[in-house]
């Protein structure tokens, strides 16, 4: 239980780190991202949430039309966690370089230690690669999300379904948010599997409150930076206290 709460803690340290002088210009940029990206998702997801109780109702006689309120209701809860977790991964993806930028200086904060000034150029030209890696992870995670996702269809077992959506999309949300600090020490993403494995109740804690947050308006749209900041926080910590990844 406590090293849940660590993971916890780690993602809500973060909003006072982007906070500190000297970090809040680079909470900026993916702030005006995440707003945009959440504006887009909310309409979409309103009029597919629609179109999809229309067509519950339509195939059902009119003496069972109290059910598709049901079917609806599990359908949206579905709907609803897919949400948040495109948001989140959307949100990583898009603000990636600004984000692995901020971890970077959150270590730097946390550590003492001046990482190697690369320059603004070096940081432009390093965009694709950074962008890429995420594309990289989610394309790792997209086969064994859609075979969670045709759970959905099966009777009774849709409830399981969700179940197994939050626990593993909570995990794959840590995933991506700890490869900022990780990638800025170039560690494989393998390895950076394995080291959240080995720290599954820590990450648990991590993706599952982050989650939470990306449901509550507003605070939102500042989640993703503080993610990112809370992200480097658990990989120091996490490393003073047991050996690290190589």
């Amino acid at each position: 239980m406590k090293s849940f709460l660590d993971g916890v803690d780690y993602l809500f340290s973060g909003f006072g780190l982007i906070a500190r002088p000297g970090l809040k210009r680079f909470v900026i940029i993916p702030l005006v991202i995440n707003i945009i990206l959440f504006s887009i998702l909310f309409v979409l997801l309103s009029h597919y949430a629609g179109m999809l109780h229309d067509w519950v109702s339509g195939y059902l006689p009119s003496w069972m039309q109290w059910l598709s309120t049901i079917i609806w209701l599990v359908f949206f809860l579905g709907f609803f966690f897919v949400f948040i977790y495109a948001f989140a991964a959307l949100g990583a993806i898009t603000a990636a370089p600004f984000n692995g930028l901020l971890a970077e200086k959150v270590e730097m904060v946390l550590t003492g230690k001046i990482p190697q000034d690369r320059g603004l150029f070096e940081n432009i030209k390093d965009m694709p690669r950074i962008i890429s890696r995420q594309f990289a992870i989610l394309f790792f995670y997209l086969p064994r999300a859609v075979i969670i996702l045709v759970l959905f269809f099966i009777p009774v077992v849709h409830w399981l379904a969700i179940v197994l959506w939050f626990v593993f999309s909570a995990w794959f949300l840590a995933l991506q948010y700890i490869d900022f600090p990780t990638d800025n020490h170039k560690i494989p993403v393998a390895k950076v599997r394995e080291w959240l494995n080995d720290r599954r109740a820590v990450t648990l804690g991590f993706g599952i409150s982050l989650m939470f947050v990306m449901s509550i308006p507003v605070l939102n749209f500042i989640a993703i930076p503080a993610a990112a900041a809370g992200a480097a926080k658990f990989w120091v910590e996490e490393n003073r206290q047991r050996t690290p990844v190589k």
